[in-house]
């Protein structure tokens, strides 16, 4: 697969759809010195949803909502790596968990509502055991493995071992959740876009917050964190800020009787 394929790839789903082949056709056409701004135009077309041609009915809607649960699966695995930070140890302060409410509140303001066929319960139930089978006996072995005593005292290769395991499973884990999300969103009936805009913003201030109470703790590790969530927080606000210009009616996915 060529240069220009790959980059195609990068853009939104709807993008890549409607003008992917042209992309890709313009951007082999003119070689190497158009890589960089094909890149860039993907990353500019993310952080601008409006912009998505509808390609199939809710689609806006669950790319929206499946990168949140991205962003989100992200700042937990990228806090679980920081270890010990204000964030998690901190909590004598009234506003200590204030950016952790505000991005629970912001994701299930933007969960799908159920199906409104019954038939498509059935359906939605056989996703969850299909997607989540694999992580579930991943974390069922870890625990095992944690109740037998082979973590208790772990040395040298088994040390290793041990944590690429915990690690590869939180990963997987993410992974698989957000790819839950992605195919609930094509049975249940995705938020509109007022209600992604209000969601988005939710979940990008809980974000900045973070960014800014890990910043408090100048150690390596909490600028890290702080930097990584400033960057997520970033991106959340310009796609909250950039649903306004959605019709409401254009994100969601209304299934009749």
């Amino acid at each position: 697969m060529s240069v220009a394929a790959q980059l195609v790839r990068l853009y939104p789903p709807a993008i890549r759809r409607r003008w992917g082949a042209e992309i890709a056709r313009e951007a082999e056409q003119a070689g190497p010195r158009s890589w960089f701004d094909t890149a860039v135009g993907a990353v500019r077309l993310w952080l601008r949803p409006s912009d998505w041609p509808e390609t199939t009915t809710g689609e806006t809607g669950r790319v929206v909502v499946t990168a949140l649960v991205d962003i989100t699966t992200t700042a937990g695995l990228l806090l679980r790596a920081t270890g010990p930070t204000s964030l998690e140890t901190d909590t004598s302060h009234p506003t200590a968990e204030v950016w952790l409410a505000l991005i629970l509140v912001g994701l299930v303001l933007a969960a799908p509502l159920p199906p409104l066929r019954r038939s498509e319960f059935a359906r939605l139930a056989v996703i969850a055991v299909r997607v989540l089978a694999a992580p579930a006996s991943a974390f069922a072995a870890i625990f095992l493995i944690a109740r037998s005593g082979l973590a208790d005292h772990p040395a040298g290769t088994t040390d290793i071992l041990l944590v690429g395991c915990y690690w590869s499973t939180l990963g997987f884990a993410g992974i698989r959740l957000c790819l839950l999300t992605a195919r609930v969103g094509e049975v249940a009936v995705m938020p509109g876009a007022r209600r992604l805009h209000v969601a988005s913003l939710l979940v990008g201030s809980g974000l900045a917050l973070a960014a800014v109470q890990a910043i408090e703790e100048l150690r390596p590790e909490s600028v890290l964190l702080s930097s990584g969530f400033a960057f997520l927080a970033t991106a959340v606000l310009v796609v909250g800020s950039d649903l306004r210009h959605i019709p409401p009616g254009r994100t969601q996915d209304i299934r009749s009787e």
